[in-house]
């Protein structure tokens, strides 16, 4: 399954951010940001898929008590997904990050100048690798001219995740990425 099972949102005030999230297998993904950007994912392993459906349904349950509604057709919304990555976090009431730690968040943030939000047509294309202490999730986008990468690694540790984290800095400064 690569679609978001449940895509909310919410808008008021100067508020304005999306949540969305989806089961595979013992795995709870959720993504969350401010509308017209990628916002961050989290990955969240547990001990069986019956544990992760119990916390997807309880965060799904608390988002909707806090006022978030339905921002389309649940999974394939991918209008609230901009090109822009998240300039800072839209987390001023605290309520977008699931309630336990997460396993990995997304390593590099891409931010495109002149960046449009994707169709919500636009299918995306999953690869996975899995290679021991290391899972590379990513997820590739076409629309006309643009093109879109959503990739999430997750480690063994906290400690490799940060090594890693690092390293893609490093390599990232030294193709010429500039921080944004």
């Amino acid at each position: 399954m690569t679609d978001w099972a449940i895509h909310l949102a919410f808008e008021e005030g100067t508020s304005s951010k999306f949540w969305r999230a989806r089961v595979e297998g013992k795995t709870l993904y959720v993504n969350y940001g401010k509308i017209g950007s990628n916002g961050q994912t989290q990955v969240k392993d547990f001990g069986d898929a019956a544990a992760a459906k119990a916390e997807y349904d309880k965060l799904v349950r608390d988002k909707r008590k806090k006022g978030y509604a339905d921002a389309g057709e649940g999974g394939d919304d991918e209008a609230a997904s901009a090109t822009e990555a998240e300039e800072g976090g839209d987390d001023e009431d605290g309520d977008d990050e699931p309630a336990a730690a997460p396993a990995s968040r997304s390593a590099a943030k891409p931010t495109p100048a002149a960046a449009k939000p994707a169709a919500a047509s636009v299918p995306g294309h999953r690869f996975v690798l899995d290679a021991g202490n290391r899972k590379v999730e990513t997820t590739l986008y076409l629309d006309g001219k643009t093109v879109r990468m959503d990739s999430n690694e997750t480690y063994a540790s906290p400690e490799a995740a940060s090594k890693a984290f690092e390293r893609l800095k490093k390599l990232l400064s030294g193709e010429g990425y500039k921080p944004g």
